[in-house]
């Protein structure tokens, strides 16, 4: 299985709007949802890089449960807000069209993929400000590619490609929590795969986001770099078990009005970063039914919320 779609909307960004009143802050946006460390792309999403199926349509599903009990602040502190914790749970379809063509030597894939997060947030700062809790289910900001270009050798799987993220999700300035985020992410990326024998796999993906300014209230998300990896070993032709987990660095800053931010506790920028780690098991029924189950524990986490992670794939035989 490829590259799986955006499956949580928890993925953790607090957007802040800074007061006239100096250390009041207002946070409209939801901690998973909008601005501040976090990404609008499911980073730990993969597990399977350079990689491409056969050509045909394929139906893909996913399920991802995230929980979030810390808010982390720029030296991994924990913020000590009187009350937070994010519960998310997501079902995504993606559908994908490998073509029976080459392109420079290398095998062809366009898809899209599409969230449906429901987020329950309890959220406040200190008994001294409102309460900012919320709950919301919708649609989040689907995630499209149109040409994805994979080249297979005898041990090494390589593949490119450029990822957008539209935002069509359902948004709010004053709400609580939005599944949307209000932006475009626009990312290239770069992935592979490596089979030194029959029963050992390993992958790498290297991807590079770039966020446009959410015009509703001029804050602009920094660019962010993500790296994903895996290690797996086969005990059966059939089943893989291994350990798999990410990397997440914010390269630049976040913006208000074209001024880098500066949150208490947060430092300048707000530039979020996260490791995590944790077991999978993938096993193949069929060339078209596969279900892969993983953990994903966050740590050294800053700027943003520390989460613990399921996801539940599966390559649909339909």
């Amino acid at each position: 299985m490829d590259q799986f779609p955006r499956g949580l909307v928890a993925r953790n960004r607090l957007k802040a709007s800074i007061c006239a009143v100096p250390v009041l802050l207002s946070f409209s946006g939801l901690v998973v949802a909008t601005e501040l460390g976090g990404s609008s792309y499911p980073v730990g999403v993969e597990i399977a890089y350079g990689d491409m199926l056969k050509p045909g349509f394929y139906q893909l599903m996913y399920y991802n449960k995230s929980h979030a009990a810390a808010i982390k602040g720029n030296a991994g502190q924990d913020l000590g807000w009187a009350r937070y914790e994010v519960n998310a749970d997501t079902v995504s379809y993606r559908l994908q069209y490998v073509w029976d063509s080459k392109l420079f030597g290398a095998s062809v894939e366009s898809g899209a993929s599409i969230p449906f997060p429901d987020i329950r947030l309890q959220r406040r700062i200190s008994n001294a400000l409102p309460d900012a809790s919320g709950n919301r289910t919708g649609m989040t900001d689907p995630l499209f590619f149109p040409l994805r270009l994979a080249w297979k050798g005898e041990q090494v799987n390589q593949s490119v490609n450029f990822e957008i993220i539209e935002p069509l999700g359902a948004y709010a300035v004053a709400a609580p929590v939005n599944t949307g985020r209000n932006y475009w992410q626009f990312a290239p990326l770069y992935a592979v795969s490596w089979r030194p024998n029959d029963s050992s796999i390993f992958g790498l993906k290297l991807r590079y986001g770039v966020n446009t300014r959410n015009k509703a209230n001029n804050y602009q998300s920094g660019d962010e770099l993500t790296a994903e990896f895996s290690a797996g070993y086969k005990p059966t032709s059939q089943t893989t078990l291994g350990l798999q987990g990410y990397l997440f660095r914010q390269t630049s800053d976040d913006r208000l009005n074209g001024q880098s931010t500066h949150l208490p506790g947060t430092g300048i920028g707000n530039r979020g970063s996260a490791n995590a780690i944790g077991p999978f098991v993938s096993h193949v029924f069929s060339p078209r039914f596969v279900l892969v189950s993983k953990l994903q524990h966050e740590f050294d986490v800053k700027n943003r919320g520390e989460f613990d992670k399921f996801w539940l794939q599966a390559l649909l035989p339909f």
